[in-house]
This record gives C-alpha cells, structure tokens and sequence, in this order.
C-alpha cells in the first residue's frame, strides 16, 4: 500500500546523520528521496564504521538511507549546480546542511531554487542557524550537545547516543511535513531552517523550567532517581529492572507485589521517607531474579522493564520477525525499506547522464 507521502519527491543535498535521519521518515511514510552526494566518496556515512556486511558501507548509512536514490553531484562545479536546479524543478522539498552562505555561493540557495520553482519547500539543517556568534563554526553532535547545555545534564563522559542529529532529523521531519500542508493550501513553499544546536530544545524545556522555578534544573528530581518510584533497582540474578512507578495506583502495586506496603505515601518524597521506602524497595527486589519480578508485574501490569543490552534486543528482534531487521523510525506507517544504492547510482536515470 502507497505510504501517505506518495508521489513526494525530496531532494537531500544534507550530509551526515541528521539528513539521513530525515530521509528515512520520509522514505518510510512513502517519500522518494534523492540523495545527492559528493562524487569524491560520497556522504562521509557511508565510510563510518563498522561497514555493513551485505552493502559494504556504513552501517549507519546502510540502516537510514536503504531506499534512497543516488545520484553524484560536485556543487562547487557550475555544471553540477545547474544540474542540481534542474533536478529541483521538479521537486517537493529541497534540503541541505551546509554552512549558511554555502549554497547561496554555489548557486543553490533558497532564492535561486525558489525562483525555478515557487513550490519547492527549501530546509537548512546548519549546525548553529544564520543567527548567533557561532554561525560559521563547524560543528558536530558533540558540539551541539555540549554547547547547548545538555552534556552538562548527563552522566560524565561522552553520551553514546547522537542527541542532536536525530533529534533535528525527526524536527525537520515535523517542519518540512507542516510546510508541505501549508502549500496545499497557498500554492507556494518557504524557507525552513532547523539548527541542530536547537533541535535539543525539547531536551532542555523541562530542565529550564526547573531551574526557574528553583530546582536544580532536574539534577535531583523525580526524573533522576530522586524519588523511589522512578529507577533502576538490582535483583538476585545481578540484572536491573527498570521501575517507573510514579502514579500511585502502580507504586500501591508494587509495593503490594513486593510485601512493604508501609511506604504508600512515599513514592515521590525526594526526603527520609523516599529513602526509607527506596531501601526497602530495593532490598526486596535483590531476594528475587529479574525474570521472576517481571514476569509478576506483568501479570498485575505494572510498568516494570528489563535493563536489555543490545545483543538482547537483537535477538527478541530475531525472534519477533524472524530475521533480523532496522527497526521503523515510524511504526505506524511500517518501513518501506529497499537496498542500499551505490554512489551516483541513479545519475543517469535522474540526469541524463552517467556517474
């Protein structure tokens, strides 16, 4: 069944994560995306190790941009820029990560595209936006991370997880779908611009909001284990469960499963009666293993989670599918997966011409 995107077309000139973040929501609600990718290797995700086993570039690329077309384009050549505005006429949306002014000098800026094609809805994923001291500055999820405040609200050392490239693919996403509603009613795109230092925003709305109401900006509240209702929590076979037990007819629940009914009132006291109760908690937990507690939450439906690592999560995924797969970014439309291209795969079938 055609996804609801069917028969958009986007052009993505963006490079690294967070367009192909934005590609694969688009592609899996039924967008054809083209990705046009440096002749000189490609989007640098395709070389980000480890290399898929099946396609031989990254596995990065190969789980966000399977399905994409491809084509090879040097937008510092003159040839190529006209090329690329061709292919734009012709396009919904038009996207792009370089630093501000760097279109506009290569002659694919929003006022040139616009011009060939008053619908194109034109979005710039610039790391720090067109606005601010850091404008110019290259940047990575990293950078954004740190530089937004966000690093200082977690653990030490590096995060892990690339916070701000998915989080501005999944905003773009929101953004350049709103502006493609808005054009069925006017008729004419705009410009959009989601700078990846503020796509952590959302992250950053609740810790703020904390900080000026006179907390510590989250770093003791209920979201950060200082309450018992809300953690992590040891069991005999030295797994951790996850327990998230904050409205008071789940942590009544547990505390009935677990037999210390004497601390109902306690579940978000961040005081000694929260302490109290997280030791006890804590200390029924341990006289059992993981799969015991869990299987009896699940029972009275209590919101109590295994701490998986991801050798587990992918074998439930073999299990569940029979194979393993990506998982959809977007569930409710499924994944309309298909193979990884190779670079400049699709010049001559978009172009006219061989990469």
């Amino acid at each position: 069944m055609a996804g609801p995107l069917s028969g958009i077309r986007v052009v993505d000139a963006s490079r690294m994560l967070p367009g192909a973040v934005l590609d694969r929501v688009l592609l899996d609600l039924g967008a054809e995306v083209v990705k046009v990718e440096d002749p000189a290797g490609g989007d640098p995700l395709r070389h980000a190790p480890p290399l898929d086993e099946k396609s031989g570039v990254g596995a990065a690329f190969a789980a966000f941009c399977a399905g994409v077309r491809s084509v090879a384009l040097d937008l510092r050549s003159e040839e190529d820029a006209a090329a690329l505005r061709r292919l734009a006429k012709g396009a919904d949306a038009f996207v792009e990560s370089f630093r501000p002014g760097t279109a506009e000098s290569w002659g694919i800026g929003y006022a040139r595209l616009s011009a060939g094609n008053p619908r194109l809805v034109y979005l710039s994923l610039a790391g720090y936006g067109r606005g601010g001291p850091d404008r110019d500055l290259p940047g990575h999820d990293l950078n954004f991370t740190a530089a937004s405040g966000l690093l200082s609200l977690l653990p030490p050392g590096l995060p892990g997880v690339p916070f701000s490239d998915v989080a501005g693919g999944m905003l773009a996403a929101t953004a350049l779908l709103a502006a493609l509603v808005e054009r069925g009613r006017t008729g004419r795109g705009r410009f959009l611009e989601q700078p990846l230092e503020e796509a952590l925003n959302p992250f950053l709305a609740w810790p703020l909001a904390d900080a000026r109401a006179g907390g510590g900006g989250l770093g003791g509240s209920l979201l950060s284990g200082a309450v018992p209702a809300y953690g992590l929590y040891g069991c005999s076979d030295g797994r951790r469960v996850a327990v998230c037990c904050l409205e008071p007819k789940f942590w009544d629940g547990l505390l009935r499963l677990l037999g210390v009914e004497g601390h109902r009132g306690a579940a978000l006291d961040p005081g000694p009666a929260g302490k109290e109760a997280r030791k006890a908690v804590a200390e029924a937990l341990l006289a059992r293993p993981s799969t015991w507690w869990l299987e009896r939450a699940r029972l009275e439906g209590l919101p109590l989670s295994p701490v998986r690592d991801l050798t587990e999560v992918r074998a439930l995924r073999r299990l569940s599918a029979g194979e393993e797969a990506p998982p959809p970014l977007l569930s409710a439309f499924g994944s309309a997966r298909g193979s990884v291209p190779r670079l400049g795969e699709h010049n001559e079938a978009l172009l006219g011409k061989r990469g």
